[in-house]
């Protein structure tokens, strides 16, 4: 029992200096951890290299060789605001020319008969109560004769008991004709005496263009039964397909420019007289509906047509920025990415800056007429900005960006 404290001391004499050797070696080792992981130095905690993150500024800026801006033909100009009437803004979408359906009528006969001659063919114009064809109808002979018939016998009773009666008849008779499509000068000629006609004229109920033929001759034709279709198109219809959130936009009375592929140099003046009530689900587009003058007959039926729509900047919720001045730029300016549009801009001689804009809530808004682009922000007057070679600089780019990846 003496010895028993001693072994005890013995024993634990050995670990006495071994606990601060420990907490030296931990202490060590967690000071050179961090530089084995230190980001700065380009190294991760696995021992692999890491690319350090380029600047945005650096990654939105080219700057061209001189050699390589003497090639790119890059084209650059000062934005300026416009102000006044000049920035009022326009709404283009694309249209198409079609017929006014009041201005349409089918021509057909009065009276059932055959078709002895038509006088007219598809693109002929013709004059309204022009004769466009020729029927043979016992009905109207029958017509004529009893006109005929009672003209002769209210003369004859003229100061008599029957007058009145026979009056009455000759005035039946003649509303008759009249029914069938008789001029008053054909029953003029019948009252005076003159020889019945032997066939029925067909006559157009409008001026216009025939623009189909429904019949031949020697067919039978019963009342209604269309002969031919006949338009004015003095004056005509172009629809415009008008984006959905710009439908409130367009209302009756709107200024109009139409323009189509066979007169580019021509601008045809309208206005709006409906929009359609039905969208279309697919596009999701309205119609607006343009009544365009079109004495000349240019514009044709089934023609693709630009239409520019005026005078839309308080529906579009733009009037605060045309009433201040609006930045307009060339469309040729704006670079299309996604949903993203930007622009470039020169900063220093051969210098390039990318910068991203915000246009008009309608990539079809544009003020004036020269196919500008309305910028709502990204852009301040005095800016230089890039109008053509702007290809060229996000070509640039993109390899930059290639390159760095690659490294």
């Amino acid at each position: 029992m003496r010895g028993s404290p001693q072994v005890g001391y013995v024993a634990s004499r050995p670990f006495a200096p071994a606990w601060p050797l420990l907490v030296a070696v931990l202490v060590a080792c967690s000071s050179e951890t961090p530089k084995q992981g230190k980001a700065s130095d380009g190294v991760n905690a696995h021992g692999d290299t890491t690319a350090r993150p380029k600047a945005p500024a650096q990654q939105n800026r080219v700057t061209l060789s001189e050699a390589a801006y003497a090639t790119a033909n890059i084209e650059v100009v000062t934005v300026e605001r416009a102000a006044g009437a000049s920035a009022t803004a326009v709404l283009e979408v694309p249209g198409h020319v079609e017929l006014d359906s009041a201005r349409i009528a089918v021509i057909s006969s009065r009276a059932p008969g055959r078709i002895e001659r038509l006088l007219v063919g598809i693109g002929d114009r013709v004059r309204g109560g022009a004769t466009v064809a020729l029927l043979t109808s016992p009905q109207f002979l029958t017509a004529q004769s009893e006109f005929m018939q009672a003209t002769r016998r209210a003369a004859l009773l003229a100061g008599s008991a029957d007058a009145e009666g026979a009056d009455a008849l000759a005035a039946a008779a003649r509303r008759r004709l009249l029914l069938l499509g008789a001029s008053d000068e054909a029953i003029a000629r019948l009252a005076s005496g003159g020889e019945p006609s032997l066939t029925l004229p067909v006559t157009a109920p409008l001026g216009g263009s025939i623009l189909s033929v429904q019949a031949l001759a020697g067919m039978a034709v019963e009342p209604g039964a269309p002969i031919f279709t006949v338009a004015d198109l003095s004056s005509i219809n172009v629809v415009g397909d008008v984006p959905e959130r710009a439908l409130g936009a367009v209302r009756p009375g709107a200024r109009a420019t139409v323009r189509v592929d066979a007169y580019a140099n021509e601008r045809f003046a309208g206005r709006v007289v409906r929009t359609k009530d039905e969208l279309d689900p697919t596009t999701r587009t309205g119609k607006a509906v343009i009544a365009v003058p079109n004495a000349q007959l240019r514009l044709k039926p089934g023609m693709f047509a630009s239409v520019e729509l005026s005078g839309i900047t308080t529906a579009l919720g733009l009037e605060d920025t045309t009433r201040r001045g609006a930045i307009a730029i060339p469309e040729s300016a704006v670079v299309t990415d996604g949903e993203m549009r930007y622009v470039f801009i020169q900063t220093a001689p051969r210098t390039f800056e990318r910068r991203t804009i915000e246009v008009a809530p309608s990539s079809a808004v544009r003020v004036g007429s020269g196919g500008s682009v309305l910028v709502r922000s990204g852009l301040a007057a005095g800016e230089r900005v890039v109008i053509r070679g702007a290809f060229v600089l996000k070509s640039e780019l993109a390899k930059a960006a290639f390159g760095e990846s690659e490294g």
